[in-house]
């Protein structure tokens, strides 16, 4: 797949590419990618295409004026509530103008039989050391060519959730410079997902690596809602320090379940 136009990247080029054209979770992708990980393919638009939109449709002077209402810092949360909800209404009452429109559809067309997608946000700093975002950016999963453009939008919304405002002001970050790229992927259908730290995130010791686990996709786990089975590991013995069972579904009829990870499943995320 080659490069469409300069607000689509395929995920081959986005090495390339910095943080402030195609987002973190892209850009560490990427690094995932060059080291040899499978990542699921699929392309990337840019920061520049998120650009276009707001310019395009408006929705920059839309932004301008309800930031403009009242300082930032000083709006009560059901203040900055309202304003969240306006501000996703302009994005959601558009649809990407017709040079964006036509890159998607080439983009699309070029991966052939690859569908059903995840749409994912991939935002200037998230997933960064000194900001997370988790979970308060929208990602769509299952999506169907044909519903790609209204989830790339969904996407871009969720930039001005009453929550990712509110994170943004504790981090003392300006809304209005707020950029979100967007990752399109083949979605990869699991029986169990989860996330892995390299050195415990808890402020624990960095040669303990944590890994978490739930049954089928991962969303309850990075949106908090479920809780996962957990391992803590001595790196460099890999000795399995503690591990936690998490929830699971038929917890009365197997009230000691096995664990999700297999030890060779374990080995191959600390080798990853």
């Amino acid at each position: 797949m080659e490069a469409v136009t300069p607000w689509l990247v395929p995920l081959s080029d986005v090495d390339g590419c910095s943080e402030p054209i195609v987002g973190g979770k892209a850009a560490k992708l990427a690094r995932l990618a060059e080291a040899g990980c499978r990542v699921p393919e699929g392309f990337c638009l840019t920061v520049a295409a998120y650009e276009l939109f707001l310019r395009d449709r408006g929705i920059e002077d839309a932004i301008r004026m309800e930031l403009g209402r009242k300082s930032f810092d000083g709006m009560r949360w059901e203040e900055m509530w309202d304003a969240a909800l306006r501000i996703r209404s302009v994005f959601l009452a558009h649809r990407l103008p017709t040079p964006l429109r036509e890159a998607l559809h080439g983009a699309l067309v070029s991966l052939g039989d690859a569908g059903p997608f995840a749409v994912r946000s991939s935002a200037v700093g998230e997933d960064s050391g000194d900001a997370s975002f988790a979970g308060l950016h929208e990602s769509v999963t299952d999506v169907a060519e044909a519903g790609i453009e209204k989830a790339v939008i969904l996407v871009w919304a969720s930039l001005w959730s009453d929550a990712a405002l509110l994170y943004r002001r504790e981090l003392r970050l300006d809304p209005a410079a707020s950029r979100m790229a967007v990752l399109v992927q083949s979605m990869v259908h699991a029986d169990r997902s989860g996330v892995a730290f390299g050195e415990d995130p808890r402020g624990g010791r960095r040669d303990h690596a944590i890994i978490e686990a739930v049954p089928g996709p991962c969303r309850l786990l990075v949106d908090g809602a479920s809780d996962p089975d957990r391992w803590e590991i001595h790196r460099p013995s890999r000795k399995v320090v503690s591990w936690h069972a998490g929830e699971r579904e038929d917890a009365r009829a197997n009230p000691e379940p096995l664990p999700l990870l297999e030890r060779a499943d374990l080995d191959a995320i600390l080798d990853a």
